[in-house]
């Protein structure tokens, strides 16, 4: 089954149970502080778990795009491992619970209307005490007891090891759903199905820190090419439709032929990934930059470009592979063959920028070296030239080994960590109040938009915020302030930079 058609006939089935069709929301949620891109096919829909807006709906479906940087280092290394993803979800606000999200995951995996995976190939997973979620399992689809794996808190609950470890807030326990393709216990099976079930709210330590939440909710997802490569039996989500011919044309570009099991596929794999960010977060007017979102951005691209430099390319090429993935991503996603030419230029500017002073990086490594005396690399200088000059320190460790230097990855985290804190927050998707835009969302519900109607129309003042602060009056300094309004005619749209 190809990718397209996965995606499609997924959003079709859970809109033939009543669930509205929502359109991905933006890769970079500026309206949401709490995080850099959106993480999680939730994210867009935290106002509705949280009550913070008055629902038109409470059943939904999407297929959202998504960007995370925690497991970075496997990118490239393993089969299932991303940057960016597309995430295939659906979402109850008080509507329907674990009986109909059970039921519904296993006709749209097994009925050979959908996907017709054969039911004797999959297993599940559930909390350890959630006996309700196991027993409809058992009593509904008929799953044999030992199919049905119980696992702790850290398996099984989001967000993992909440009941212990927090954070408080809205939590819940979770069932996963494995494909086993050689059959089970023959090995190589993947989760393709993850179901959330947001029932409690998390206050304080245990043992009696869960309260049931008045309103439970479902949060499923399942990652699109994942799940594609478990379809098109593939042994990475590299190989499927989508993807394959983005890495091919990485080869071709860098002139290397392209061996699944060599250290230059494991490059192009990278490029390919991180290509495809940053093609979806400079569309969105994210820049390679020095801070939060923007950092990100310049650091996939400097791997990138570093990448390139092992594979021999001494000049930007990286812009070159933007047509391909534009190309690969047409169907759902035609609005970046607009934006093709100003992604390139992005590209090719910041390749040229590091390119101009990589070989600087190079001898600062080796200098490195030298100054290591106790056959233990310093992480937080290593974290230096990463930072700098964007050297991944899984290069800097592996060419230590040569020299029979060990590397120091506590002191690299540490310095990671605090970087991370001094630029801005984390992938974390966290729901609660954490702001003025909050305050101002519980209290005013929504903004009504009337410019299907009317170009002008009066309208209320419902908040002011000045540098994340609410006031009570504007601020007469000609700093940039935020307005909200109880009513508008004029439709949100991102500005463009200029090139």
């Amino acid at each position: 089954m190809k990718t397209d058609e996965l995606r499609q006939k997924y959003l079709d089935f859970y809109v033939s149970k009543g669930h509205k069709l929502c359109a991905s929301d933006v890769l970079v949620p500026k309206w949401d502080k709490t995080v850099l891109f959106t993480p999680a096919g939730m994210n867009p829909f935290k106002d509705h778990f949280l009550g913070n807006v008055e629902l038109e709906f409470t059943r939904a479906t999407s297929c959202q795009k998504c960007l995370r940087t925690g497991d970075i280092e496997n990118v490239g290394r393993t089969a299932y491992h991303h940057t960016f993803f597309e995430m295939l979800g659906n979402f109850s606000f008080g509507d329907y619970f674990k009986r109909d999200a059970i039921n519904w995951a296993w006709e749209f995996l097994t009925e050979k209307k959908w996907l017709g995976i054969d039911p004797d190939k999959l297993t599940v997973t559930v909390y350890l005490d959630d006996d309700e979620a196991a027993g409809i399992w058992e009593s509904d689809i008929k799953l044999p007891v030992e199919r049905i794996e119980r696992l702790d808190e850290y398996e099984n609950f989001w967000p993992a090891g909440a009941p212990s470890d927090g954070p408080d807030g809205v939590c819940g326990p979770c069932s996963e759903i494995f494909y086993h393709p050689r059959g089970i216990g023959k090995g190589g099976d993947v989760e393709i199905w993850n179901l959330v079930f947001t029932q409690y709210n998390r206050s304080g330590n245990p043992p009696d820190n869960l309260s049931p939440l008045p309103s439970k909710n479902i949060d499923t997802g399942m990652g699109l090419e994942r799940a594609a490569a478990t379809l098109q039996g593939v042994d990475t989500n590299f190989h499927i439709d989508t993807l394959r011919p983005v890495v091919e044309a990485a080869a071709e570009i860098t002139r290397i032929k392209y061996d699944p099991d060599s250290d230059t596929g494991r490059f192009l794999r990278r490029i390919t990934d991180h290509v495809r960010a940053c093609t979806f977060a400079i569309h969105e007017n994210v820049y390679p930059g020095s801070t939060k979102a923007e950092y990100v951005i310049r650091r996939l691209l400097r791997r990138c470009t570093l990448e390139g430099k092992q594979l021999g390319r001494s000049e930007p090429f990286l812009y070159e592979l933007v047509p391909a993935v534009v190309t690969a991503m047409s169907n759902p996603y035609p609005e970046l063959g607009q934006s093709l030419e100003r992604i390139q230029n992005v590209i090719k500017t910041e390749e040229n920028r590091f390119l101009e002073k990589l070989d600087e990086g190079l001898v600062r490594i080796d200098k490195l070296f030298v100054e290591t005396t106790n056959s233990m690399i310093n992480g937080a200088d290593a974290f230096d030239l990463y930072q700098t000059y964007g050297i991944p320190p899984e290069l800097i460790e592996s060419l230590g080994v040569d020299r029979k230097f060990e590397f120091d990855w506590d002191g690299f985290k540490e310095a990671q960590d605090q970087h991370a804190i001094d630029s801005g927050k984390g992938d974390k998707a966290v729901m609660g109040d954490f702001g003025p835009i909050d305050q101002i969302k519980k209290e005013a519900k929504s903004t009504s938009f009337v410019g299907y109607d009317t170009t002008q129309s009066v309208a209320k003042v419902v908040g002011l915020v000045c540098d994340d602060v609410r006031k009570d009056s504007l601020d007469a300094n000609g700093v940039e302030q935020l307005m909200v309004l109880d009513q508008t005619p004029f439709y949100a749209e991102s500005k463009r930079p200029k090139m």
